[in-house]
């Protein structure tokens, strides 16, 4: 089209006089053929799929979990809804003392909660899958290096640290295939080797490193939990049976970058109530068999007949709603995310659990927490074990006047607590040493499980975080110097001793190396689905005991009773 338009000069305004205009044209063009390669070339299709596969950040996780759980602890209540409805253990029994004891159905544990017409609670079908428990999409987003944590022992030598602080340890000296070794049993994992050095809280002649001589104590399983350094020939109290401090790991001790880092690792929600859906997973059941039983109305409270159930053996699917971007995310590393957790936290409506302190009915604490009977870290009184979940409340009235309470809803960017971890900034790999737990416990005011109100009262442990895994990172430590520094990733470590850059790559999407280590999972419609199978354990008290490896032979990994 063209850009110009010519007026005679004579017409520009009234009496305006003629004037020969003139234009200068150029001859510079303004477009250009297509060439003939352009219009032909091949496209590889599989090549633009995993283009586009790479750059997308945009996910759609699912989980499959399978609920393991046991039902042990009886009691009573004079709270009629409830006491009309349990699984009653003794039944003529509880007929001549007019004591009804027995065991809450299985709906109160249960990921979804049936209708029940005990007229307790205003059902509403849509809430089914919160009555319970309730499921949020989280990350770990930071580092806690000040969350004081403590160790409870039966001989009440106690230990009280900082996360940051490294894994406490209790000494003991000992003789190891011949050899006089300082023994140093941990009350988690120690993940030394032999050879490597550790830094200890306390001193020897102005030094605190020392070698690792051998790991164990001669018993199965003690490897874990147990490191020797040689005794050559130590003196004064320093070394004494029964001191207690702590250790960071240390690779090399002529380069303190190789020294580790200790935290307690914080979580991000990412997702609000609403944005996870929870269904059950077709007919399937798991392997242990359900409890069911008919109860006869000649020895029932109101003398109604019934078939009550102790147990289910259901597994569940639970995906998001909507797609979830993690563009603009980084871990509690400052790198890409490459785990996203499904945290399930217990809300207990109904009202059986959540006895409170101070506004808080969940308590928290970590493996190391948990032995046989309870210690006192979980008491009602320990402030340091509550979580920052607070409690509602309702107050009812059937038989006794009762306030039942329930741990409230999570939202998007709400931060809880996670794994006791260890990072090593020069090899670049984080480590959890004792993972996260929560415990809650029967309202003893409501549902009484125990000859008194006591403050330490048994319960059931949890661990609310489950990692699926969306990206990996190599197992080789990649290095690069200040002249390439454009290569180099925004997570790197520089490190002064090397004078150059430590970082370990990414793995694309669908590589799995020789050890087996990367991801593939299905990529459609600009979106990735991960899947992750999971088994979520609810255990009792006493049926899963904190064995170290230091005077037993190794910790359970099945539940069983005693």
């Amino acid at each position: 089209m063209n850009k110009y338009t010519i007026i005679p000069s004579n017409l520009l305004y009234k009496s305006a006089p003629f004037i020969d205009n003139r234009i200068s044209i150029f001859l510079d063009q303004k477009s250009q053929e297509i060439n003939e390669y352009e219009r032909s070339i091949t496209l590889n299709l599989a090549q633009i799929y995993d283009d586009e596969r790479q750059s997308t950040e945009v996910f759609r996780p699912t989980f499959k979990m399978t609920y393991l759980y046991a039902n042990v602890y009886k009691g009573s209540t004079d709270y009629l809804p409830f006491q009309y409805y349990l699984y009653y253990d003794n039944p003529l029994q509880s007929v001549t003392d007019k004591l009804w004891k027995g065991f809450p159905q299985y709906y109160e544990f249960d990921f979804y909660r049936p209708p029940v017409d005990d007229q307790h609670i205003d059902y509403v079908s849509k809430s089914a899958y919160t009555y319970n428990w309730t499921f949020y999409l989280s990350y770990a987003y930071n580092n806690n290096y000040e969350k004081k944590l403590a160790y409870y022992t039966d001989k009440g030598n106690n230990i009280y640290w900082k996360s940051g602080d490294g894994i406490p340890f209790t000494v003991k000296n000992a003789t190891s295939y011949g050899s006089d070794v300082i023994r140093f049993e941990c009350i988690a994992s120690h993940g030394l080797t032999v050879g490597e050095y550790v830094e200890l809280s306390i001193t020897y002649r102005n030094s605190n490193i020392f070698q690792v001589y051998s790991i164990g104590n001669d018993k199965f399983g003690s490897d874990i939990y147990v490191f020797n350094v040689l005794n050559i020939g130590y003196t004064g109290g320093t070394f004494n049976d029964g001191v207690t401090g702590t250790f960071k790991r240390v690779i090399n001790p002529n380069n303190m970058e190789t020294k580790s880092k200790y935290y307690v690792r914080e979580h991000k929600i990412l997702t609000d109530l609403d944005d996870l859906v929870i269904t059950r997973s077709g007919f399937e059941k798991n392997v242990f068999s359900e409890e069911n039983k008919f109860e006869y109305s000649s020895i029932t409270p109101n003398k109604i007949s019934r078939v009550s159930k102790k147990t289910s053996s259901n597994a569940y699917n639970i995906t998001s709603v909507n797609d979830l971007s993690i563009s603009n995310l980084k871990d509690n590393q400052k790198r890409p995310i490459t785990e996203l957790f499904l945290t399930t936290i217990f809300k207990g409506y109904s009202g059986y659990f959540n006895q409170p302190y101070n506004g808080v009915g969940i308590k928290q604490g970590w493996d190391f927490n948990i032995t046989k009977s309870a210690n006192t870290w979980w008491d009602l009184n320990n402030i340091e074990s509550n979580t920052n979940i607070p409690v509602y409340q309702y107050t009812k009235t059937s038989g006794a006047t009762k306030t039942f309470y329930y741990n409230s809803n999570l939202k998007s960017g709400d931060v809880i607590d996670g794994d006791f971890c260890e990072f090593n900034d020069y090899d670049q790999v984080e480590r959890v040493i004792s993972s996260y737990v929560q415990k809650i416990k029967y309202n003893q005011k409501v549902f009484q499980t125990t000859n008194d109100y006591g403050t330490n009262t048994p319960g059931y442990y949890y661990k609310p975080h489950s990692s699926m895994v969306i990206r990996v990172f190599s197992d080789y430590v990649e290095t690069g110097d200040l002249v390439n520094v454009d290569q180099v990733p925004s997570w790197s470590f520089y490190s002064v001793a090397d004078r150059g850059f430590r970082w370990r790559d990414l793995y694309t999407y669908g590589f799995i190396d020789n050890l087996g280590r990367g991801v593939d999972y299905p990529y459609l419609n600009s979106a990735q689905y991960p899947f992750s199978e999971i088994i979520f354990r609810l255990i009792p008290e006493g049926s899963y005991r904190q064995i170290t490896g230091i005077d037993a032979p190794i910790k359970p990994y099945i539940d069983y009773n005693e």
